[in-house]
């Protein structure tokens, strides 16, 4: 199995939460992390949440073709700051 860096930015309080839980269950505090990110994905699935709906990194938004008039206005900005 292969391992990946997870670099996250989470609240001191959680961040404590999760070292006790750790401590509390003899872990390292990545290895607690892990199991614990596998158990909440593991618990969604079965609540009915995809992972789509968990993870929105790779989510794309629609976008559409810019209208002739959008286009226009953009021009119409773009010659004012010149």
């Amino acid at each position: 199995m292969t391992t990946a860096v997870l670099n996250v930015k989470i609240e001191n309080d959680l961040k404590e939460q999760l070292r006790h839980y750790a401590e509390v269950h003899n872990e390292t505090l990545s290895a607690a992390t892990q199991r614990l990110l596998q158990l909440a994905l593991e618990t969604a699935s079965e609540v009915g949440v995809s992972e789509d709906e968990v993870d929105s990194q790779h989510t794309e938004e629609e976008s559409t073709p810019l209208t002739p008039k959008e286009i226009k206005a953009i021009r119409k900005i773009l010659k004012k700051r010149k």
